[in-house]
């Protein structure tokens, strides 16, 4: 298989699951908690609503799926006629969707943010690094001279957004494997907003509270070997690299440093809260791949901010850039 479909999540089968299922709740007139499990963005999805009765909810989660599958028609690279991959195909993509274009827009913001720590351009290191291991499973990390010819083509800078066109240079290709989990599960959040829904809980590869349970509880998101924790409002968003390696013996994983082109080594474990689950998702692949005293220092640029970062002997350090929508524990 090419390395532009890839192998680590599934191809989306969101309406096998789009039938919402009750799960026993407070026993109040015609209120039920309700979840609903498919996937989105190749990985597995969940939604949890709170206080909603059988019938709007069935309603809510149909919409929110039908949603889905349209963002996956713009932003996936899993689907052959999405956007992205004609994008990638042909260099240049005509009347883009609004979705498309704010999606790259924010890649595009994040990455000069960042200092070009995040860059939607480092497909083609993917790819090289799934050629090589393709080849040769149990060899050791490309050589030198395969990933110079990757990161020619890595540079968020070559990307263009023109009033009605996007084009990416000639031998780019791109992904937003990190902000698109997070994009889908803002508006997928921010629709059942819209739908007068205030206790709902969205797990689309990242999670997004819009306000507490019923109840006042938190949502608990579980950590390993960690206490959970509990959110309210806002977004958290994770990037590890043993959630993706690469080769027989794990040699590399899927976080590339676009700076050198090698798997980051920093850190075991990075988890950002933000208000917006796409800049989460986002910022946490960009601190991923920084040192601790560069995280310090473009902290300030990301007003709203909580970073938890893990390192290999599992201490955590934990920086915060005031004011920060929404609560975490």
């Amino acid at each position: 298989m090419r390395p532009d479909a890839p192998t680590r999540r599934r191809v989306i089968t969101i309406f096998a699951a789009a039938a919402a299922s009750a799960v026993t709740g407070p026993a109040r007139p015609l209120e039920a908690d309700y979840a609903w499990n498919g996937t989105a963005m190749g990985a597995d999805a969940t939604i949890l609503l709170n206080g909603i009765d059988p019938q709007t909810a069935r309603s809510r989660i149909a919409a929110a799926a039908a949603e889905i599958d349209r963002l996956e028609d713009a932003l996936s690279l899993f689907r052959d006629s999405s956007e992205l991959r004609r994008l990638n195909r042909d260099k240049v993509l005509h009347s883009p969707s609004g979705d498309l274009r704010r999606a790259l827009a924010l890649a595009l913001d994040i990455a000069d943010r960042s200092g070009g720590l995040f860059d939607p351009s480092v497909q083609a290191l993917w790819e090289a690094h799934v050629d090589w291991f393709a080849v040769a499973p149990d060899a050791g990390l490309p050589p030198e001279g395969v990933i110079d010819r990757a990161r020619a083509a890595v540079n968020w800078r070559r990307i263009l957004l023109e009033p009605d066109t996007i084009r990416t240079g000639a031998d780019q290709r791109l992904t937003l494997n990190g902000l698109g989990q997070g994009y889908v599960t803002d508006r997928i959040a921010d629709l059942l907003y819209s739908r007068g829904l205030r206790h709902v809980f969205v797990d689309l590869g990242e999670q997004r509270a819009i306000g507490a349970r019923q109840d006042g509880a938190p949502w608990l998101v579980a950590r390993t070997n960690a206490a959970p924790f509990a959110l309210t409002d806002g977004a958290l968003a994770t990037s590890e690299g043993s959630g993706c390696v690469l080769g027989a013996s794990g040699a590399a994983h899927h976080l590339f440093d676009p700076r050198n082109g090698r798997s980051a080594t920093h850190w075991k474990q990075i988890t950002v809260h933000h208000r917006s689950a796409a800049v989460a998702d986002a910022l946490s692949t960009a601190f991923y791949v920084a040192s601790s005293e560069e995280i310090e220092a473009l902290l300030p640029r990301f007003a709203g901010t909580v970073i938890w970062a893990t390192d290999h002997d599992q201490c955590e350090r934990r920086w915060i850039s005031p004011p920060v929508g929404g609560t975490v524990g």
